[in-house]
């Protein structure tokens, strides 16, 4: 039975259990409803990332995090990017040196990702000093793009690691 979910500002139901999110230092910590500290998560782009204590019985602080930064933080910044009449959406993920093998692995996600609708183009760049490396994707709607990151790429086919993720609404072309 799939989870019954909430979030109304700070607060996150799951199922019949209660959690609050309060800013911490960079980073959001995790409560209970009994006050319970179950761990803390940061959101970088749209990537949560969750230390999660392993509170017993409490949900995972990937899952609330991810709730709470769906209708706090992402909802809030597609609402006012969707008032700009926008060419596409231009998606930056950052990455740390990979090795050869993960690149060639990425390469065929790239391919497969080229072949999603809407996919414009899709480029990956690196530092060869530091090997630390961007993979860069247009996309015609955000509705498309975000089709994209829920679909499952065939076997074989990875995307590197990221660091972080941003998205641009792309307002002109050279």
């Amino acid at each position: 039975m799939a989870s019954k979910t909430h979030v109304d500002g700070n607060k996150v139901t799951i199922d019949d259990s209660l959690y609050h999110v309060s800013a911490a230092g960079g980073q959001y910590a995790v409560t209970d409803e009994f006050g319970l500290r179950t761990g803390y998560f940061s959101v970088r782009g749209r990537v949560v990332t969750p230390e999660d204590y392993g509170v017993e019985g409490a949900h995972p602080v990937l899952q609330i995090g991810k709730l709470w930064a769906a209708a706090n933080l992402w909802k809030a910044n597609e609402k006012s990017a969707s008032s700009v009449p926008t060419k596409g959406f231009c998606r930056v993920v950052t990455h740390e040196k990979a090795s050869e093998a993960d690149l060639e692995k990425a390469r065929a996600h790239r391919a497969w990702m080229r072949k999603q609708p809407g996919c414009k183009a899709s480029y990956f760049v690196t530092d060869p000093a530091t090997g630390k490396g961007m993979t860069i994707s247009i996309w015609e709607t955000r509705e498309q793009m975000n089709a994209f990151k829920e679909a499952r790429p065939p076997e074989g086919a990875v995307a590197l690691k990221s660091l972080g993720v941003e998205v641009f609404p792309m307002v002109e072309e050279p």
